[in-house]
């Protein structure tokens, strides 16, 4: 049951980038995130979270949740409809197959972790991977001067939040159920771009919103905040860290599908290669550490 509540929600991360390429026609970011946080609370009021978890949890969990929800909800989130107004979906999915690359050197820099062979080899194929997708941004930036590699830059800005995101879920001190702390986080998501979001509600033109952009906006807060989360937290708990990366490879499959499949975006030799490169490390990751747990 793990394994589905994990694939289920690496395939609405990564349909996520087909619903945030939706958003960013016509809703400014911080309103798009106020907006998406708030569906998420109201939907989880009636579960009575906030009553019984809130006042509970130690300054420790506290930093912790805070961490998490920047990173992982509110940088992510915005740096990725950012990054979409200048890059393809297509692209935008396979960089964001990335993130076992950026997990494995946030380890290294925060948290004093040694690199395995095997663990070597998957973040050379990740970052091979980073290669074949710029090369046709590199090839269009320098004929037509296009702005795709400024947003596979600031995508990978994104997966570096999201790994963050990752790294930290585990570090809280308090038993939370995947509902608990999805709950806690988008409540402290919704808080923290409340400012920023509300003066983008006192400026935006209301009469152009479609219904598109209602039911991308309710995708955002109902399915992607609440649901996506919930099933990760649930699989994460019943699995090791090591086979739940191997799922992230869902998220980019995901996502290059339905961009092609909505977007009509056609897919090129370089992104093909990327995308598989970028599988094929977060396997050679989950391989190494599965085997390397399973001899301990």
């Amino acid at each position: 049951m793990s394994y589905f509540y994990l694939a289920m929600a690496m395939f609405i991360v990564g349909s996520s980038v087909i619903v945030g390429k939706i958003l960013t026609y016509d809703f400014p970011l911080f309103f798009a995130s106020g907006l998406r946080f708030l569906i998420a609370v109201l939907l989880l009021l009636p579960t009575g979270v906030y009553r019984r978890k809130l006042f509970c949890l130690s300054r420790h969990d506290w930093y912790i949740i805070f961490i998490i929800a920047f990173c992982g909800q509110i940088l992510f989130t915005l740096l990725l409809l950012l990054g979409l107004r200048y890059t393809s979906g297509i692209s935008t999915g396979t960089l964001t197959s990335t993130t076992p690359f950026f997990m494995a050197l946030i380890s290294l820099v925060f948290l004093d972790e040694k690199f395995s062979f095997g663990q070597v080899a998957g973040l050379l194929l990740a970052f091979s991977s980073i290669i074949f997708i710029s090369i046709d941004a590199f090839k269009v930036m320098i004929e037509n001067c296009s702005s795709d590699w400024l947003g596979n830059l600031v995508i990978l800005m994104a997966v570096a939040s999201e790994a963050i995101f990752l790294l930290f879920a585990k570090k809280l001190d308090a038993k939370l159920s995947g509902l608990e702390l999805t709950a806690i986080l988008s409540l402290v998501g919704f808080i923290m771009c409340l400012p920023l979001a509300f003066g983008d509600a006192v400026s935006f033109n209301y009469t152009k919103v479609g219904i598109a952009d209602i039911l991308a906006i309710i995708y955002f807060g109902a399915i992607y905040t609440d649901l996506a989360y919930i099933c990760w937290f649930r699989g994460i708990a019943g699995t090791s860290s090591a086979v739940a990366s191997a799922f992230t490879a869902i998220m980019p499959l995901s996502a290059t599908l339905l961009a092609t499949f909505m977007f009509k975006e056609t897919i090129s030799v370089w992104q093909i290669m990327a995308l598989l490169t970028a599988v094929c490390s977060i396997l050679v990751l989950a391989t190494f550490e599965t085997r390397k747990e399973t001899m301990q």
